[in-house]
């Protein structure tokens, strides 16, 4: 009995490696195949030599950066394909040393493949990145019994600065 018990563990150790071992070789599988489809594709011509692709040359027609010492900020910049970023951003000293926040208000501009200019305004602060434009989806309105929840039990929503503003 003590050898039919000790065999079945060994069996038992046997197909758990073997397992692991299955499983391993299936992620380093999956892991080439993503690199290999990551992999920059080559263009041939018809006798079979690459084709070289060059990347059109973007000029930077303006940009500026400016900085007080107490961590604000403006920058901004402009390319001759119809890029541009603008960025302002405001420093909140904390109550303790080494703590504090910081907001960022900006867009940014690009010439999408449709040749559409696409603008995003956007806000970063302690309630995210959010971002605002024509283009992008909206998410739907709160559901009413949401807002009855946050009336009945604010406990429960404590602390989440970006509900309470």
């Amino acid at each position: 009995m003590v050898l039919r018990q000790l065999t079945l563990e060994r069996s038992a150790g046997r197909r758990s490696r073997r397992s692991s071992t299955r499983n391993m070789h299936l992620v380093v599988f999956a892991a080439l195949a993503a690199l290999a489809a990551a992999a920059p594709q080559a263009q041939f011509d018809e006798y079979g030599n690459v084709i070289e692709q060059k990347q059109p040359e973007i000029r930077i027609v303006n940009q500026y950066f400016e900085q007080d010492g107490k961590g604000n900020y403006e920058y901004g910049y402009e390319q001759d394909n119809g890029q541009k970023v603008e960025e302002v951003g405001r420093s909140y000293p904390g109550s303790e040393p080494e703590t504090g926040s910081i907001s960022k208000e900006g867009s940014f501009e690009y010439v999408g493949p449709d040749q559409r200019t696409y603008r995003v305004d956007y806000r970063a602060d302690e309630g995210g990145f959010q971002p605002e434009a024509d283009h992008l989806p909206v998410g739907p309105d709160q559901i009413p019994e949401y807002e009855q929840l946050r009336q009945e039990h604010p406990e429960l929503f404590v602390g989440a600065f970006w509900l309470n503003n």
